[in-house]
C-alpha cells in the first residue's frame, strides 16, 4: 500500500512524459545541474530567464537524488531523455514519502479504515496524482506542506513552524495564508504559546532566507531572494493577471469540482459528522477563499488543499460505511460511498487521455528523432508552441545536432537557410499564410495534433469523443534540385526534336515548341475562337496539339504515357494561389488541368458522359491516323466542352474556405461538392 501512491504517479508520467512551459524552469535546471555541472554560463536561465527567478534549491536536491542514476546512464550510453524520467521520478518519491508520513498520523487519529478511505480517495483522483511528477515550484513546496500537516496533527509544533518556513520564504510564499491558518487554530487552542514559536520562527527564518540567498545568488549572478520577487510581482504589483483572469469563484465551481471529482460531495458531510477534522478542512477552504483575491487562478496553485479535504471526505465514507447496517437508506449511502470511487476512475482516465494531446511539442521532437534516426548534421528550429508544449533541454539527445529555440525568428531566407528542420505552428493541414512561404523550401513530414474540444457521440458505446486538430508541422529542408539543362530526345524515323526540360511533375508533360519566326503556328488557322494565353486550359490544350502534330509515333506514344501518370493530389494552396492571380502561367496550367481532371472523375463516378473527356482524347490519340487526328481531337474538344471550361473558369475564382471547412474536408472533396453545386446551378438556368 506505501508503494501505491508512488505507482499510480508514475503510471501518468509514462502516458505523458513531456512538461509544460510553467514546468520549463526547475526541468532546465535539473538538466544544467545534471549535465552541464560547472560550466554555469551555459545555463538555461540565464538565455531564457523567465518573467521572475526562481529558487534553485529544489532542483539541487532532487539533481542530487538522481545524480547516481544519471551517471550510471551515462556509463551505459542511455540518453538523456531517460534522465527526466528519472528526476520527476524521484520528485514523485518525495512526495509519496511526505504523503506516507500524513497517512501514518491520519490513521494515529483517525483510524486505519479512514486510511484506506484516504488512499483510495487519493489515488483515484487525477489532479493530484498527475501533478506528483510536475516540476512546478508548487509541487517542489507539496511535500514541505505535507510533512508541515502531519506535524501539526500531531501537535509537533517545532518541525511544524521549520517546515512551513521552508516552504513559504523558499517556495511559495502564499501558503503563509494556509499553514498561518493552521497555527492560529493552534494557538487559539493554546496548544502552544507566541513565545514557544517566536523561539522557533526567527532563527528559523533567519536561516532559511539566508539559504536561499546565498544559493540563488550564486546562480543568478546577482543579489536576490526569489520567492520575495514573485511576491512582489504577483501580489504587490498584481501583474499575474497579465497572464489571465478568472471569476472570483472560479476555484469553488472549476478548480475544486475536477481535482475533487465526486469526493467533493462528501467534503461538507465530513465536516458535519466529524467534529477532529473541522480545524483543517475549514483552514484550507478559507485559505482558498483568500487566495481567490488575486485575479490570476490556476488549479495549481491550491494543490496543498487537496490532501486535507481528501481526509474530511475519507471521514465522511468512514462514517456512512459503518452506519451501512441501520437501514436500507444507510445501505444505500454507503453503496453511493464506494460507488463515488468508480466515477473517480473513470473522470481520471477521461481527463488523462485528454491531457496526453497536450503536448504536442515534445511529440513533435520525439517524432522528428525517430524520423531522422541515423542522421547527422541537422539543424531543427523549434518554434514558440513546440518550445512551451513539452520541448526540454533533455530531449536534445543528439550531440550532432543543432536545437535552436530563437524567439525572434522570422523565418525569411537567410534565417531559413540555417535550419534543414522546422517545427512550427499551423492551424489546419491546408498550407496558408506562413506555409505558402515555407513551402517553397521545405516539404511537410508529419503533422502532430493537439487537444481542440470534446464532442457528443450518439452512435457509440461512449458518448464523449475527443476532437484533435493539427498544432505542429514537422517540416524538412529540400534538397537542392539538379539545374536545368536541355536535353535530346532522339525520335528512330525523324530528326532529334530539341525540347526544355520542365520541372518534375505527375501532369501530363506539356512540351514548348519554340517559335523561329514570327508567323502564327498552323493551330491558329484552324481554330473558329481566339486564343487567351492566359487560358491555362486552351493553352495546353494548344501546345499538346501542336506536339502531336509535330512529332510522329513515337513521341505520341509517349505524350499517352504522359496522359496515364498519377496526376499529384490538388491542394488548397494551389487554388488560392490561382483565385489570388498569384499563380504563374506554368502552375496555372497545371492547376486548371488537375481540377479538369476531377470534374472529368466527379461526372464518370456519378454515371455521366462527357463528351470527349480527356481520356477518349488519349485513346484516340493513338489510332491510325497518328499525330494530326489528335489535334482535331484536341479542337474538337475546346468546343464541346464549353461548360465544363466554364465551370473551371469559376472554380478559379473561388474562395474555398467561404464554401467548405477545410480543417474536416479535403481540397478535392471539397471541389466535388463545389462541382455538384455549379451543376445544380446550371441545370436550374436550363430550365
Amino acid at each position: 500500500m506505501d508503494l501505491l501512491l508512488f505507482l499510480t504517479a508514475a503510471a501518468h508520467l509514462v502516458y505523458t512524459p513531456f512538461t509544460k512551459v510553467e514546468e520549463s524552469f526547475n526541468l532546465q535546471a535539473m538538466h544544467d545541474i545534471l549535465y552541464l555541472r560547472d560550466n554555469f554560463t551555459q545555463y538555461d536561465h540565464h538565455e531564457y530567464p523567465g518573467v521572475v527567478p526562481r529558487t534553485f534549491i529544489g532542483p539541487l536536491v532532487v539533481s542530487m537524488l538522481s545524480a547516481p542514476f544519471v551517471l550510471l546512464f551515462e556509463t551505459l550510453d542511455i540518453n538523456k531523455f531517460w534522465a527526466q524520467y528519472v528526476v520527476r521520478l524521484v520528485l514523485a518519491g518525495a512526495i509519496s514519502v511526505a504523503w506516507n508520513t500524513l497517512r501514518q498520523a491520519v490513521t494515529k487519529i483517525y483510524g486505519v479504515e479512514v486510511r484506506m478511505w484516504f488512499t483510495a480517495i487519493t489515488i483515484t483522483q487525477f489532479h493530484f496524482m498527475f501533478y506528483m511528477t510536475r516540476t512546478l515550484p508548487n509541487i517542489f513546496a507539496l511535500p514541505i506542506v505535507l510533512f508541515a500537516i502531519a506535524y501539526w496533527m500531531r501537535d509537533q509544533h517545532k518541525p511544524f513552524i521549520i517546515c512551513s518556513g521552508i516552504a513559504i520564504l523558499v517556495f511559495r510564499s502564499e501558503l503563509a495564508l494556509f499553514l498561518g491558518l493552521l497555527l492560529a487554530f493552534s494557538l487559539l487552542q493554546r496548544k502552544f504559546s507566541i513565545d514557544g514559536f517566536l523561539k522557533t520562527a526567527l532563527p528559523a527564518g533567519v536561516c532559511i532566507l539566508a539559504a536561499t540567498v546565498l544559493v540563488d545568488s550564486f546562480f543568478w549572478r546577482r543579489l536576490l531572494w526569489p520567492e520575495g520577487e514573485v511576491l512582489w510581482y504577483n501580489t504587490i504589483l498584481n501583474k499575474s493577471s497579465n497572464w489571465g483572469t478568472s471569476p472570483f469563484l472560479w476555484y469553488f465551481y472549476s478548480a475544486l469540482p475536477r481535482a475533487m471529482g465526486a469526493s467533493l460531495v462528501f467534503v461538507p458531510i465530513g465536516i458535519l459528522m466529524e467534529k477532529r477534522i473541522r480545524p483543517l478542512a475549514l483552514s484550507a477552504l478559507v485559505f482558498v477563499l483568500l487566495y481567490s483575491v488575486l485575479p490570476h487562478k490556476e488549479l495549481r496553485f491550491i494543490i496543498y488543499v487537496f490532501p486535507a479535504l481528501n481526509i474530511t471526505a475519507a471521514c465522511a465514507c468512514q462514517r456512512i460505511w459503518m452506519n451501512s447496517f441501520k437501514s436500507n437508506w444507510h445501505s444505500f449511502l454507503a453503496l453511493a460511498s464506494g460507488a463515488h470511487l468508480l466515477l473517480n476512475v473513470f473522470l481520471t482516465v477521461f481527463l488523462l487521455v485528454i491531457s496526453g494531446t497536450n503536448y504536442p511539442g515534445g511529440a513533435a521532437l520525439s517524432r522528428l528523432h525517430r524520423l531522422e534516426t541515423g542522421s547527422s548534421n541537422i539543424s531543427v528550429h523549434i518554434a514558440n508552441l513546440a518550445a512551451q508544449s513539452g520541448v526540454s533541454r533533455f530531449m536534445e539527445i543528439n550531440d550532432d545536432w543543432t536545437y535552436s529555440k530563437d524567439e525572434s525568428m522570422n523565418y525569411t531566407k537567410p534565417e531559413l537557410d540555417r535550419y534543414t528542420h522546422l517545427l512550427v505552428e499551423t492551424k489546419n493541414k491546408q498550407n496558408t499564410e506562413m506555409w505558402a512561404t515555407l513551402q517553397e523550401e521545405y516539404d511537410t513530414l508529419e503533422f502532430i495534433d493537439c487537444f481542440n474540444s470534446i464532442g457528443i457521440q450518439y452512435n457509440s458505446l461512449l458518448p464523449v469523443r475527443i476532437k484533435t486538430k493539427p498544432c505542429i508541422g514537422i517540416l524538412k529542408k529540400r534538397t537542392s534540385p539538379p539545374p536545368k539543362e536541355k536535353q535530346k530526345v532522339k525520335v528512330k524515323k525523324s530528326k532529334i526534336v530539341e525540347t526544355t526540360v520542365v520541372e518534375e511533375s505527375p501532369l501530363p508533360v506539356v512540351k514548348k515548341i519554340p517559335q523561329q519566326n514570327t508567323e502564327k503556328p498552323e493551330i491558329h488557322k484552324i481554330l473558329p475562337i481566339n486564343l487567351d494565353d492566359d487560358d491555362g486550359i486552351v493553352a495546353t490544350v494548344e501546345e499538346m496539339s501542336l506536339e502531336l502534330d509535330a512529332n510522329i509515333e513515337n513521341d505520341a506514344e509517349t505524350d499517352v504515357e504522359a496522359f496515364d501518370a498519377p496526376a499529384k493530389e490538388i491542394n488548397f494552396q494551389e487554388l488560392r494561389n490561382l483565385a489570388l492571380g498569384q499563380a504563374t502561367k506554368k502552375s496555372r496550367t497545371a492547376t486548371k488541368l488537375k481540377i479538369r481532371k476531377i470534374i472529368e472523375q466527379h461526372y464518370l463516378s456519378k454515371g455521366k458522359q462527357i463528351e470527349n473527356d480527356s481520356s477518349e482524347r488519349t485513346q484516340k490519340t493513338t489510332g491510325p491516323s497518328g499525330g494530326r487526328l489528335g489535334m482535331r481531337q484536341s479542337v474538337k474538344s475546346i468546343i464541346k466542352q464549353e461548360q465544363i471550361k466554364e465551370m473551371i473558369e469559376q472554380i478559379s475564382t473561388m474562395d474555398l474556405t467561404r464554401i467548405c471547412n477545410l480543417e474536416k474536408t479535403s481540397t478535392k472533396d471539397c471541389l466535388k461538392q463545389v462541382i455538384d453545386k455549379l451543376d445544380d446551378s446550371e441545370n436550374a438556368k436550363t430550365k
